[in-house]
């Protein structure tokens, strides 16, 4: 008998290894839909459907509503950038402590290969381009993240540095 917790890794492989080739670049398209180095080595992701749109959340404290979720993929590891509409602006957006509800832009990180769940502690966001028209976001982010939700100190120490993140994604895509 399978345990959820292995359909679960089954569910996310396959769809990890789904493929679109209808993805149009568009003229802010790097590659990939985001980047990042993280503890020293570069990450090039895409979301789970290996495209640069955004993906609805599986959640409701972040409705699609008040909320444009890019999720960056690399195998079973996953960031995720929770940005509130309200935010959607260019400028910096500084990040803290998760509340997982809706009263801030967010960054979520899903890191499998740390033995403990990695929690974003402090970080920044900034929108660089946005085009309402054609709809895309485009910007940078780095945080940093700690085996616990609570601020950095000497008992709960910087354990996954991510710097150098750019992400570039369509939102509000018609699917």
């Amino acid at each position: 008998m399978r345990t959820p917790k292995t359909i679960l890794i089954f569910l996310l492989l396959i769809l990890n290894s789904c493929t679109s080739d209808n993805a149009e670049p568009t003229k802010h398209d790097p590659g990939y839909a985001m980047t990042a180095t993280i503890d020293g080595t570069e990450w090039e992701m895409n979301n789970p459907f290996n495209s640069n749109t955004a993906t609805k959340s599986l959640f409701t404290y972040y409705p699609t509503t008040e909320f444009i979720q890019l999720q960056g993929r690399k195998g079973l590891n996953e960031i995720v950038l929770l940005i509130k509409r309200s935010d959607l602006k260019k400028g910096e957006i500084p990040i803290g402590l998760a509340t997982y509800d809706a009263s801030k832009t967010q960054i979520e990180m899903y890191y499998t290969t740390k033995e403990t769940p990695q929690y974003v502690v402090e970080g920044l966001l900034a929108i660089n381009d946005i085009d309402v028209n054609a709809k895309i976001v485009a910007g940078t982010f780095s945080f940093n993240c700690a085996a616990e939700n609570k601020p950095i100190s000497t008992s709960n120490p910087v354990t996954t540095k991510v710097t150098y993140g750019i992400f570039n994604y369509k939102y509000d895509a018609v699917n």
